[in-house]
Formats: structure tokens, C-alpha cells, sequence
């Protein structure tokens, strides 16, 4: 029966799903000779056919390319970056689902052919907040995590410099096999979210199905179209529903009392973290059936945000007009280098805000109408909105300068401060007698 559904999908496709040669081949280090400045190593990573329906990409888990010592006092990241040994078993003709599946594993969902596990856009965090208000990322937008494995969330120009206008070339692979391509489409165009599926992918002019990766969330895949093998052989402990609806697994026990010398040590530890979900994929299946996986997410509990589409104005990825020599990077220290191009272009833009402050906003637009300012950056900048229209975008643009000005701070001084900010903006962008215009 197996065998039957891959005969008929590959009909109904017309093309041919399978990783190419071509495509097998750019798995490698971008830098073969490079030395790794967190362990002195050089990295390794291949991808190949295994003749048998299955392919292999593997990876020891050293970057390719320069990244900051770690841990990194910079973004308060603790972890070390240290060697992995990541065998990831693929179809070699994606098996498409009947529905997506949404439970992205806690873990690396696809290999950069740089040879980089990535990750999707949620840190292990409480709140189910974007990676990029939690932690500052390296030159090459990668960082460590407590297992030491070093790891992309979002769109690393290190992996393959974006050429202006032209189309990118295979970025990755995701764990159902489907090829993950860069931002700029075969027409040369470079895509934000808005532009692909809900799963972040799209058909090519040939007929086939390919993940783009955009600049804005959620930057890799927001689900899986294809089947994953049962011995992909990942780790299977981080499969289970989580983020962004269900964030209780990484809430964490209250803070250790004062120690006593008379009181046993174990009364000072803290509670272990919140309940682990129960596993969404069973792979108790043999071989190269597929696991058994689906979207078992605990619907009664509220986490107390919602995602809306909210438009908003976005710099696009940082690409090199052709003929140019961009380096490795297009992102440096103090910014964006010269010799590269940033499209700036309005889209629908995945948001993610308190479901209280959604209430108040709403119930603001209805009860006020005319125009009123808001000041965005202590009292330097005043800009006029509708208040009918413009109550989402507010928060949204409010929202972001907070990121901005808590960028530099550590790791667990910038979420106590984006929080305390954030509380600014719901008074800032709520309609009030004080700030109220007619």
C-alpha cells in the first residue's frame, strides 16, 4: 500500500521531487578550510542518494563560516558550541500529506547546505516570543543552544549571499525532503511570507512544490507538507505541540529560597518545568514507512496572545547587486555594509500581541474617530494616525522600536525591559482624553 501511494503522488505531480545531484552537491561547507573559533575544528557535511528511495544529509554541526566566540556576553547566550554527529534520513520523493502538519519539533526541522541545523522561528521560552526579541544573533544570524548545537532561526546570508534580481539557488532541506530554496523566487523577485503558502512554500513554473525562506516570520517553515520517515533518526523527545499555541513545557518553578543549613538541599530546588504535551508523531513504525504524526495541541489552553496580520513597512533581505564583492556577510556590527541593496516594501506582517491589548484596540477604534498623534520615540517623533485604521499598526511599529532600543541589553534584562515597554505602548496606543486629538 506504501509503495502504491508513492507510485500515485508521483504521477499526480508530473515532475520529479528528488533531491537532484546538482542539488545533493551544494550540501558542503562554505568554507571547507575553515577553523571553527569555538573548537578549533573544521567542519564537515555531505548529502547523498542512497539508492535504496533515501537520501542522507549529514552534518558535524561546526559552522562553515565565522560566528562569534560563544557563550557571548554580548547576547547573554550561555551555551557552548560543541561537535554533533546529525544523520538525517529523507524520501528521496517527498510523500505529500493530506493536511500539514503544524507540530514543529523543539529541534532542527531542516539542514542548511551549509551544513547547519535549522530551527524554527520559537526559542524554548515561555511566552512563545520571536527569536528575534529574545536574542541577538551572530554576523552570520546563528547562535548555540543548551545542547551546543549551533543553529539558524531565520535567514543566514552567510549560507548563500542573495544576489539582486536574481533567483536564489537550494538553501536547505526540510525533514520531509522537500527542498528549501533562498528568498528570491525563478522570477527574481524576493518573497515575504505573504507571497507563499501557510506552510511557507509554493509551486515552481515546472509543478514543484519548494519552502521559501522569507525576512519576515516565520522565516522557515510554519509546517510540514510532507511525510517525515520513521528513522529519520532525529532526536524523537522534541516532538511534541508547542509553540506558538502552547507554551507551558518551558515554564520554569519559582526562584530557589534562601538556603538554611539545617533544611535539606531538595526543598530549595525548583519545581521542574510545566507538562510535556503529549507526543505528536509515533514512530513506532518500521523502516521507511512514514511516522504517524498530527497537530495534537491542548485547545483549552489560552497562552494569551493571538496572531494577526498587521501591515507594516519591512526591510527586505540585504542582497548584492551583481558584480559587486559583498564577502561572506551582508550584516556587520554596526549595521548593513554599503555595497549591498535593501528593498524596503510594505506586507501583511505575522504579529503577535496580547489578546487584552487586541480588546482595547478594537474597542478603541469603534468608540473613536478623527485623528490623533502618538509619540514612538520619547517624544522626538510624532506621527498622526486614524484611529479607525491605524490602532494595530501602532502597536506593531511601538512594538518594534522597543525591540530596537532593548537590542544591546543581556539576554534577561532586555525580556524584563520589552515587557515593561510593550505595557507602554497598550497606554500609547490606546485612545485616551490625554492624547486624544479632535
Amino acid at each position: 500500500m506504501f509503495a502504491v501511494r508513492v507510485f500515485l503522488l508521483s504521477l499526480v505531480a508530473g515532475v520529479t521531487w528528488s533531491l537532484t545531484a546538482e542539488e545533493l552537491a551544494a550540501f558542503k561547507p562554505v568554507d571547507p578550510d575553515h577553523v571553527d573559533v569555538n573548537t578549533g575544528l573544521k567542519p564537515e557535511s555531505w548529502a547523498k542518494d542512497n539508492g535504496d528511495g533515501s537520501q542522507t544529509i549529514y552534518t558535524n554541526g561546526i559552522p562553515s563560516h565565522p560566528t562569534w566566540k560563544f557563550p557571548d556576553a554580548k547576547s547573554g547566550n550561555p551555551n557552548y558550541v560543541k561537535l554533533q554527529d546529525i544523520n538525517m534520513m529523507i524520501y528521496s520523493e517527498p510523500i505529500m500529506r493530506d493536511e500539514p502538519f503544524h507540530c514543529l519539533p523543539m529541534a532542527y526541522i531542516g539542514i542548511a547546505t551549509s551544513g547547519t541545523p535549522m530551527f524554527s522561528w520559537f526559542p524554548a521560552q515561555e511566552k512563545c516570543i520571536d527569536v528575534h526579541d529574545f536574542e541577538e544573533l551572530d554576523i552570520c544570524e546563528g547562535h548555540p543552544d543548551e545542547q551546543s548545537v549551533y543553529h539558524y532561526h531565520y535567514f543566514s546570508p552567510c549560507t548563500h549571499m542573495p544576489t539582486c534580481n536574481k533567483p536564489s539557488s537550494i538553501w536547505g532541506v526540510a525533514l520531509d525532503g522537500i527542498p528549501i530554496y533562498g528568498p528570491i523566487d525563478e522570477d527574481g523577485r524576493q518573497l515575504a511570507r505573504e507571497d507563499l503558502d501557510e506552510c511557507g512554500g509554493k509551486v515552481d513554473s515546472t509543478g514543484r512544490y519548494k519552502y521559501h525562506i522569507t525576512i519576515d516570520p516565520p522565516y522557515f517553515m510554519g509546517c510540514l507538507k510532507g511525510e517525515i520517515r520513521s528513522d529519520v533518526k532525529e532526536d524523537k523527545k522534541p516532538f511534541f505541540c508547542s509553540c506558538p499555541f502552547d507554551d507551558r513545557m518551558f515554564k520554569r518553578g519559582p526562584r530557589p529560597q534562601k538556603r538554611q543549613h539545617h533544611v535539606p538541599e531538595d526543598l530549595f530546588r525548583p519545581p521542574p518545568p510545566g507538562p510535556m504535551t503529549t507526543p505528536s508523531c509515533n514512530f513506532s513504525t518500521n523502516g521507511s514507512e512514514p511516522a504517524v504524526c498530527s497537530d495534537n495541541y491542548d485547545r483549552s489552553y489560552d497562552i494569551g496572545y493571538e496572531w494577526k496580520w498587521t501591515e507594516k513597512q519591512i526591510n527586505m533581505a540585504p542582497c548584492c547587486p551583481p558584480g559587486v564583492d559583498c564577502g561572506a556577510s551582508c550584516k556587520t556590527a554596526s549595521g548593513i555594509k554599503d555595497e549591498c541593496y535593501v528593498e524596503t516594501r510594505n506586507v501583511s506582517y505575522w504579529t503577535r500581541m496580547k489578546k487584552q491589548d487586541l480588546t482595547k484596540l478594537e474597542e478603541s477604534k469603534e468608540e473613536t474617530k478623527g485623528i490623533w498623534p502618538m509619540i514612538l520615540d520619547e517624544g522626538t517623533k510624532t506621527m498622526e494616525w486614524s484611529a479607525l485604521d491605524k490602532g494595530l499598526e501602532c502597536m506593531t511599529q511601538c512594538l518594534e522600536n522597543c525591540s530596537t532600543k532593548t537590542r544591546m541589553h543581556k539576554a534577561i534584562n532586555r525580556r524584563l525591559r520589552n515587557e515593561r515597554c510593550a505595557e507602554e505602548c497598550v497606554v500609547l496606543c490606546s485612545i485616551t482624553d490625554s492624547i486624544l486629538e479632535v
